[in-house]
């Protein structure tokens, strides 16, 4: 206490008087999250198929469906800590989804969440269209046209659905 209090000759003030009136050159010290994430490595695996998971050290990770169209994924993860993984984008480093270990009980269990189908509704036959056709289709038309011979295909109004005997009405 009393070295630190005391005047000294060649600063010719106390060293805490002196710390206390120098410029701030400490710098914040990073977040533990921030830390976490700093040590963690980052390495290819491929994509099984068959079900969208990928091995890691001996546990099977789900990959988000999302992501199920790639074959090849990066993820970032730390050796003692396999509850914390991320698929990154390898080009830019930016973490794309965490992905969580395969629950193997719930599995077991053959319930499965569906994945309703993507809908795309087709435009109406019978409504002309505001777009322009396609330059070959309408190189194809015109030929047909000037030839004088009907066109190979004509669209037709898709039938209502009717339900089949062992489907609920």
């Amino acid at each position: 206490m009393e070295y630190n209090r005391g005047v000294h000759r060649e600063i010719g003030t106390s060293p805490v008087a002196r710390w206390q009136h120098a410029p701030d050159v400490l710098r914040a010290s990073p977040s533990s999250d921030a830390l976490r994430d700093a040590f963690r490595l980052e390495t290819k695996r491929r994509q099984r198929r068959s079900d969208g998971t990928i091995s890691l050290a001996g546990v099977r990770f789900e990959i988000p469906s999302r992501y199920r169209h790639f074959r090849d994924l990066y993820v970032r993860y730390a050796r003692w800590d396999l509850g914390h993984v991320d698929l990154v984008d390898p080009s830019s480093g930016t973490v794309l989804a965490a992905i969580q270990p395969l629950d193997r009980a719930a599995n077991a269990e053959g319930k499965r969440r569906v994945i309703p189908p993507e809908i795309v509704e087709a435009p109406d036959a019978g409504e002309p269209s505001d777009k322009p056709l396609p330059p070959l289709l309408q190189k194809l038309l015109d030929e047909y046209l000037a030839s004088g011979a009907p066109p190979a295909y004509l669209p037709q109004p898709l039938p209502p659905h009717q339900p089949q005997k062992d489907e609920p009405s």
